[in-house]
């Protein structure tokens, strides 16, 4: 007695592709997620390192370029050799801005990057003034003046609320007036109208309050970029959960329908050994004997029952 193969075995079957290959493709997604949301983190991490990196670069480069451009004969070389440099680190940073995994944090990370291109410029119009502005310095130094002064007005609307508030706050203060009085004689060719200490006092108040908004602006994008990473982590966990719980219920579902789907199990008669049969000397047909019909009826009845 031989039995054919049950039929819901092969339904579960079916049912086991379509529900593994969603177990696959949730697996596959979830990964993909995660390896994003790990190179997010990652660019958050580096961009963090790299803005505190130069920042501190920038610092010792402008103290060495003031004490360079001390002495009157060096005065020109210092300048240009220290303000490319400073050049150099400030678009090394923009780079990384650039490779931002987002717009958004991109933007937020360039206008950072434009912060601290400002407080640049500021001390680098400082440098000059320290140095004594002549016929050969003050055409840089005016340009240095309005250069810094015109990006801060331009990036101004694109800060956050703090930022904004930390720009009214500065270029509204006594220290602001002060400062920019002193450039503009500067620039002009007349006389300091303020104290020498007074005109020092001002400008470090000014540079100490460009470098704290850089600070939070560059701070904001890499806090950005962290959310952004964490985001897509919880989503990459969520819709790998879901999928997974889908497939387990597909699954379950296909499972108990099948179940309940009433399969006869049809006995097929085969032989067990081949044996002669004998005939009779008289027969002459040599035609072989007409197999016994299958037991229909008992199925069928069975079925009825059912």
């Amino acid at each position: 007695m031989k039995y054919l193969r049950s039929v819901r075995g092969r339904m579960l079957c079916i049912a086991f592709v379509p529900g593994g290959a969603l177990v696959v493709v949730a697996l596959v997604i979830a990964f993909l997620l995660v390896h994003q949301a790990n190179r997010t983190r990652d660019s958050a991490m580096d961009t963090a390192e790299a803005a505190g990196r130069t920042a501190r670069a920038v610092v010792a480069l402008q103290g060495q370029r003031s004490e360079a451009m001390s002495a009157p004969d060096q005065r020109t070389a210092a300048y240009a050799n220290f303000t490319q440099r400073i050049d150099v680190a400030i678009a090394g940073l923009r780079d990384y801005a650039r490779r931002a995994p987002d717009a958004e944090s991109a933007y937020q990370q360039t206008t950072a990057v434009d912060l601290l291109s400002v407080a640049e410029g500021m001390d680098r119009s400082d440098s000059l003034a320290l140095a004594g502005i002549d016929g050969v310095t003050r055409r840089p130094f005016t340009a240095a003046v309005a250069a810094y002064r015109a990006d801060l007005d331009r990036i101004a609307p694109q800060l956050t609320e703090s930022g904004r508030v930390a720009y009214e706050s500065l270029t509204r203060s006594a220290d602001w007036s002060r400062l920019a009085a002193a450039e503009d004689a500067f620039a002009a060719g007349e006389p300091l109208p303020i104290p020498e200490s007074t005109w020092r006092g001002a400008a470090y108040s000014v540079s100490q309050q460009l470098g704290l908004l850089y600070s939070q602006q560059s701070q904001y994008a890499v806090q950005l970029t962290l959310d952004d990473g964490r985001r897509t982590l919880a989503a990459a966990i969520a819709a790998g959960a879901a999928l997974l719980l889908g497939a387990a219920l597909l699954l379950v579902v296909v499972r108990r329908l099948v179940a309940r789907v009433p399969v006869p199990v049809v006995p097929i008669m085969v032989p067990t050994m081949q044996s002669a049969i004998p005939r009779p000397r008289h027969a002459r047909s040599r035609r072989p004997r007409v197999p016994e019909p299958w037991p229909m009826k008992a199925v069928l009845d069975d079925l009825r029952r059912r």
